[in-house]
């Protein structure tokens, strides 16, 4: 007969169990690394769609972002910018963020794209669900803006000349059209 488990050595089994769990979860990510950040229709990590850019700053800092510049310059009516870093911007409405522009390669969506992911990828990747259009303002019939949209939100990815993603973009439909965005 089998000798019976005490309780430490069912603690300790069950721990090293959690362990062995979370191990092949890590290793099993092939799109995401530890230092990635996701960005959905909705969110840049946990800054969301809507919310005031003062508290984005906030969220952005808990982060780890060092040397963020002061949203306090943001128009407090109508349209803003707020440039956390040079490969970040908030629109904002209202000092309410209305879009999310990125170009850092550490960002990452849900179904695997970032910065230098190819255009036949994001073709891919997205579907029948979007739109491809030539890059509003742009001379370059290769500059394309990929567009898909969900109900109030919308995703656009910028793929440049060299049919690589260059810019993601997520938030309000009105605010994503257009590179420009509001003026």
């Amino acid at each position: 007969m089998a000798p019976i488990p005490t309780a430490g050595t069912c603690k300790l089994m069950r721990f090293f169990a959690t362990v062995a769990l979370v191990a092949t979860q890590l290793m099993a990510s092939s799109d995401a690394f530890a230092a990635d950040l996701v960005l959905t229709m909705n969110s840049y990590g946990p800054v969301q769609i809507g919310m005031p850019v003062a508290q984005a700053h906030k969220l952005l800092t808990k982060l780890g972002r060092k040397n963020l510049p002061s949203p306090r310059g943001v128009a407090k009516v109508g349209c803003g910018r707020y440039q956390a870093s040079p490969e970040l911007t908030f629109m904002t409405e209202d000092q309410k963020i209305v879009r999310i522009e990125t170009h850092e390669p550490n960002v990452v969506t849900p179904s695997g794209l970032r910065i230098g992911s190819s255009l036949d990828k994001v073709r891919r990747s997205l579907g029948s669900r979007i739109e491809d259009v030539q890059q509003h303002g742009s001379d370059n019939a290769a500059d394309r803006s990929i567009v898909l949209v969900s109900g109030d939100k919308q995703f656009a990815i910028r793929v440049d000349g060299n049919q690589v993603a260059a810019g993601l973009f997520v938030g309000a439909e009105h605010a994503i059209r257009s590179a420009e965005g509001c003026s």
